[in-house]
């Protein structure tokens, strides 16, 4: 049955929610059945879907399916963007650790391992390198216009998200091709 929860899927947001609880459309690019016991009635399955995907609704939605109700009992995130499991991603428990180890030893090198730079988690953008003297600028919000820019990638399609970064590589802000000319957002 979990088969067929796959392709585009109606979904509401879970009654206590931080978004408004209007019906939207989610994606759910694949789904399998990892495990199953009969005497637990548990099982564990693996989903790869649209950010925004409620996978607690969908636990919901394979009970009716199955005729026998159904709840998330424990959530397990095995990927994000591009990071997975073996690519650096850590707990919040992690976090918390690291920003204790910092509060009272004043060593942050175990905060440096657990937060990534913005710029690691944006490869898969495309590139605009603004001039440093229109950095200032576009931090407080001014559109990119041709004269700050440096140099930017071949291949930005109409709409397509791109981060803008400074000279030294540090993203600036994310920003989107409109026309002949960028807007960050």
């Amino acid at each position: 049955a979990i088969e067929t929860l796959t392709g585009a899927l109606f979904q509401r947001p879970p009654l206590i929610a931080a978004v408004k609880r209007q019906l939207r459309v989610r994606t759910i690019y694949e789904s399998k059945l990892v495990e199953y016991d009969p005497e637990r009635r548990l099982g564990i399955f693996w989903v790869s879907c649209e950010a925004g995907t409620y996978i607690r609704t969908l636990c919901v939605h394979l009970g009716l399916l199955l005729g026998v109700g159904g709840q998330m009992q424990e959530l397990r995130r095995v990927r994000s963007g591009i990071l997975g499991e073996m690519d650096n991603m850590v707990t919040m428990h992690d976090v918390l650790d690291a920003q204790w180890q910092y509060d009272n030893n004043k060593d942050d090198s175990y905060l440096r391992r657990v937060i990534l730079p913005l710029e690691k988690l944006l490869t898969s953008h495309k590139r605009l390198v603004m001039k440093d003297s229109a950095v200032n600028a576009i931090c407080y919000g001014a559109k990119i216009m041709l004269p700050g820019v440096l140099r930017y990638e071949d291949g930005i399609e109409l709409n397509q998200e791109i981060v803008v970064i400074t000279t030294k590589g540090e993203a600036i802000c994310l920003g989107m091709k409109c026309h002949l000319l960028f807007v960050s957002r």
